[in-house]
């Protein structure tokens, strides 16, 4: 009887996630496919990913604690001009779940994104990633430099900073992120306005309130709490972002040319000691989206937009 409504729970939450994701697509006009792909020399086997547009391949990585859908504000306008692959990482969204306790972080990140390329036939793409989803994508681009087109950098890259806004830290350690987990990180909407008021966006205003619906009913998916608490306290201690995957004194590796757009209001970092750090790769671009927080295109998602376009023009 146990096992019987833990599924019927399950199944209502994946109805729910689904459902709220179908109303957000309408509200912005697009109508992504659904794929999964199987994928071999990864932590998981089975990855989800939206697909729309056509021509050049672009892979949009999202942030650490978020899904494929929080890109919604843009997909219309790129995939008018490239086709988007836009994956759900490792225990988000759809993809399968995983526990990061002992996993080598920077080798997941790395053999996650070779391995969907090459489920999906793709010997070469752009990676746009935000985030955590940028240290994803700057990890690949220095271990597989010939495999990307361009890299888009869009808010501070996790791993550029080794400070971390507070909130984040306790959800990272053991012991204090459970008790957490029953208060201020307990899954609800009014939480989730929060979060992207303090570290997110600008300004919440012109986010429509089913994209909450989306990300709340997101939370409770099966073992996705389970991905965020393991991934937050593998990368962080109560001190910040763990030495051995901080990534600014290799930057000078990085063989590709970086295009970052950073928000004037991001909490990660500030975008003058962000531009100091792109500095250190041999080839660089840096615009500052102003009125915009961590997540840019939240806040000005037709600035972005264009700003992005035109990088994978040139």
């Amino acid at each position: 009887m146990l096992a019987e409504i833990k599924i019927a729970t399950e199944m209502e939450a994946l109805n729910k996630y689904k459902e709220t994701r179908e109303k957000l697509f309408n509200q912005a006009g697009i109508s992504p496919k659904s794929n999964f792909a199987t994928v071999n020399d990864s932590d998981v086997k089975k990855v989800h990913y939206l697909e729309l547009g056509s021509g050049k391949p672009l892979i949009l990585i999202h942030g650490g604690l978020s899904h494929s859908s929080e890109w919604f504000p843009m997909l219309k306008q790129l995939s008018n001009h490239f086709h988007l692959f836009v994956v759900d990482r490792p225990g988000h969204g759809l993809t399968d779940p995983i526990n990061y306790t002992n996993i080598d972080y920077e080798k997941s990140s790395i053999n996650f994104i070779h391995s969907f390329m090459d489920s999906v036939g793709l010997q070469k793409a752009s990676l746009l990633g935000n985030s955590m989803g940028g240290y994803f994508a700057i990890c690949f681009g220095m271990s597989y430099p010939e495999r990307v087109d361009k890299l888009l950098l869009i808010g501070a890259p996790a791993g550029m900073n080794r400070w971390v806004p507070l909130m984040l830290r306790l959800l990272g350690t053991k012991g204090i992120n459970k008790l957490l987990a029953k208060t201020f990180a307990k899954p609800s909407i009014s939480n989730l306005k929060m979060v992207h008021r303090q570290i997110l966006v600008a300004s919440i205003n012109q986010l429509p309130e089913v994209y909450f619906e989306n990300c709340y009913h997101h939370m409770l998916l099966p073992e996705v709490m389970v991905a965020h608490r393991t991934m937050l306290e593998n990368v962080l201690t109560i001190r910040g972002w763990k030495a051995k995957y901080y990534l600014t004194d290799r930057l000078n590796q990085l063989e590709i040319p970086a295009h970052f757009i950073w928000g004037d209001q991001d909490a990660f970092e500030k975008y003058d000691t962000g531009l100091q750090k792109a500095k250190k790769i041999k080839a660089y671009t840096f615009k500052v989206v102003e009125n915009a927080g961590h997540c840019p295109w939240l806040d000005r998602p037709g600035e972005c937009s264009s700003l992005i376009i035109g990088k994978m023009y040139e």
